[in-house]
């Protein structure tokens, strides 16, 4: 029943993530009691919000992608593709901004992670629950792409993990509803054809032609 309500959702939702929004799920998140459950969540929306990544590259960053070089935060992800018989493991790095105040609690999950012995190899490890009370984390293992759909449904029921590359690109095309706008969705978004990212021009350009026209209708009144 949750699944048909979750593609329901998908299929009648047309906007994007706003700020209200975001900021509420961000203040679920921090309603968490755990420590570690609380600030992996909120790194996790974080992360989200700024790069727009699929949810498997987010499971399987690892502590080491993450590095600081001022003035950024240099977030690694690896996306793995089936090509025949072979994977191929493309990387690709983001630099976000030391000064974005989503960056703040990147960096506060960082550290704490940091302070655990042994140090998880990964940035988002899992955790394992005993007798209903304690847990443990995996310091070897990473979540799955499920568990990243789950936490991020446990801060909004109306959002889904690729509605954050939409709104990834949605910034992109309202800063700048030029021809470059498609190139510059494909180059944040790691999109294979840059077709793609016309597709996304389309789509928020013309909500924004639509406004400036309605605009437009209401001052010749």
């Amino acid at each position: 029943m949750t699944n048909v309500r979750g593609l329901q959702e998908r299929v009648e939702r047309k906007d994007v993530i706003g700020d209200e929004e975001f900021s509420a799920m961000l203040q679920k998140a921090k309603e968490i009691l755990e420590k570690f459950y609380q600030l992996r969540t909120i790194a996790l929306l974080a992360i989200l919000r700024l790069t727009g990544k699929r949810r498997s590259e987010v499971a399987r960053l690892e502590l080491s992608d993450l590095k600081v070089e001022a003035p950024f935060l240099n977030i690694t992800f690896t996306l793995s593709k089936k090509r025949k018989q072979s994977v191929i493991a493309k990387r690709s790095t983001k630099a976000v901004p030391l000064s974005d105040p989503l960056t703040k609690p990147i960096l506060e999950y960082m550290d704490f992670l940091q302070t655990l012995e042994p140090t998880p190899k990964f940035f988002f490890p899992r955790t394992r629950r005993f007798w209903g009370q304690e847990f443990m984390i995996m310091y070897d293992e990473h979540i799955s792409g499920r568990q990243v759909f789950n936490l991020v449904r446990a801060t909004s029921e109306k959002v889904w993990v690729h509605l954050f590359r939409e709104t990834c690109a949605s910034d992109i095309v309202r800063a700048d509803a030029s021809i470059i706008a498609a190139y510059k969705v494909q180059r944040r978004l790691d999109l294979e054809r840059v077709e793609t990212g016309f597709r996304y021009v389309r789509r928020f350009a013309a909500d924004i032609i639509s406004r400036q026209l309605s605009k437009e209708t209401k001052n010749n009144v």
